[in-house]
């Protein structure tokens, strides 16, 4: 009896708030890797043209945008069921967190090059940050003593496509990319419209 009153019991609420702050520095070096164009004269049309050559780096930096409000979102929901960590969950969570990083790198070599390396390292570094969060979620939801919610089948099973079903668009992606590059980039740009259709999850959220 006398050990069991010092074992520590780590909450939850530290390791979201880093993950927060992650999110929100990733998501501001999406901005600042755009860069800022270079304009030549003071002509309208010179001004057009500048802007013109930064096209594909907003629509790559409002891809990855949207996909790391969505991974945002995904990780705060797992905190609803999931109220406290261990060594393991917080290393799964930094696992998770340094593949975060890395996508403001992945995008700006995306919007630059567009050709089969920088799209399979495109797709693999959001497989990767999806497939991370998921071991993370399958680790916690296994271990009782992390829960501080009844996690329903429902939840679970669709939580389980809703991890998986990118990284197998963005294997898809990666394979179309050595024949047809551009198919590769809008294949991107769709999947997290797949976030936005209705599921079972729904009727769970706030």
């Amino acid at each position: 009896m006398s050990e069991e009153k010092h074992i520590l019991h780590m909450s939850s609420g530290r390791l979201e708030a880093l993950g927060d702050g992650i999110f929100s520095v990733a998501m501001t070096l999406l901005a600042i890797e755009l860069g800022s164009p270079l304009i030549e004269g003071n002509s309208w049309e010179e001004f057009l043209t500048a802007f013109r050559h930064l096209g594909v780096g907003f629509f790559c930096y409002a891809v990855s945008f949207i996909v790391l409000g969505i991974m945002w979102f995904g990780h705060r929901m797992m905190f609803e069921y999931i109220g406290r960590t261990d060594r393991y969950f917080i290393f799964l969570g930094v696992l998770f967190y340094m593949v975060v990083c890395i996508v403001p790198f992945s995008t700006r070599f995306l919007a630059e090059n567009r050709h089969w390396q920088s799209i399979t390292v495109y797709g693999l570094n959001l497989s990767l940050c999806n497939l991370t969060l998921y071991a993370q979620w399958v680790y916690g939801i296994r271990k009782p003593s992390l829960m501080h919610k009844e996690l329903p089948a429902e939840v679970r099973k669709e939580a389980k496509v809703l991890f998986l079903i990118s990284p197998v668009v963005y294997s898809i992606a990666i394979g179309l990319s050595f024949i047809y590059p551009i198919a590769s980039v809008i294949i991107f740009a769709i999947t997290p419209v797949l976030y936005l259709l209705p599921n079972k999850l729904d009727k769970y959220l706030p």
